[in-house]
Parts: C-alpha cells; sequence; structure tokens
C-alpha cells in the first residue's frame, strides 16, 4: 500500500534575501445564513526577523478558470534593524461572495488549496 507524502512547504525570498516558508494553508467557504457567504483563506508564515507584514490580495489578471481564486501574496519587509529571529506571522484573506470557487491558488508559491464548503 502506497503512502502519500506530504506537500512540500514552498520557499520564497524576501527582498532583504532572507526565506519566507508559508504552510497550513486553508480556504472555508462559509454559506451559512445570515448574510452573504464569506470565503476566508488563512495560513502562517515564517520569517527571518520579526516586522514583515503579509497579506493577500486577489491577483490580476484573473486565471482562465473562473472557479479557482487565484491570489498574489504581497510582502513588505521591515524598516531599520531587526533581530534575526524566525517570525511566525499569521495570514489572512476574507471575502464576501456567492461564486463557489473550487479552489484557490497563493501566487507567486502555486500553492493550490481545495476550497471546503459550509452549507
Amino acid at each position: 500500500m502506497a503512502t502519500k507524502k506530504p506537500a512540500a512547504k514552498k520557499k520564497t525570498s524576501s527582498k532583504k534575501g532572507g526565506t519566507i516558508r508559508c504552510q497550513k494553508w486553508t480556504a472555508i467557504h462559509d454559506f451559512m445564513p445570515p448574510g452573504t457567504p464569506t470565503l476566508r483563506v488563512d495560513g502562517v508564515c515564517f520569517t527571518p526577523t520579526p516586522g514583515y507584514k503579509i497579506k493577500l490580495v486577489p491577483a490580476v489578471p484573473q486565471g482562465i478558470n473562473p472557479l479557482i481564486l487565484l491570489l498574489k501574496k504581497v510582502v513588505t519587509p521591515p524598516t531599520g534593524i531587526q533581530p534575526q529571529v524566525i517570525t511566525k506571522v499569521p495570514v489572512h484573506y476574507e471575502k464576501k461572495t456567492k461564486t463557489k470557487y473550487t479552489h484557490v491558488t497563493i501566487l507567486p508559491d502555486g500553492t493550490t488549496i481545495k476550497v471546503q464548503n459550509v452549507t
């Protein structure tokens, strides 16, 4: 019986030369009433120093498949001198939408997450 290997952790180089590693991505689309359905994407990144800001924004243009949401990871490095301490940075994106996305892809890493629907 073959076992499935865990997905490799994606690494991104920051502008200051450090490596940023992101993992534990989830995408949950909440269709429970009341209100408009909400898609939430969460993950955690590890940066080489404190002070990094990481956010997800919709990629422009989106891809050819309208059911796959493309999000671009935007990394803003800290200014000034920072201690060399690996720091955990939570990343969150939220969008009110009725579009039933099947997957979310995080760019430039290329990580694709299956969307879990809550109904």
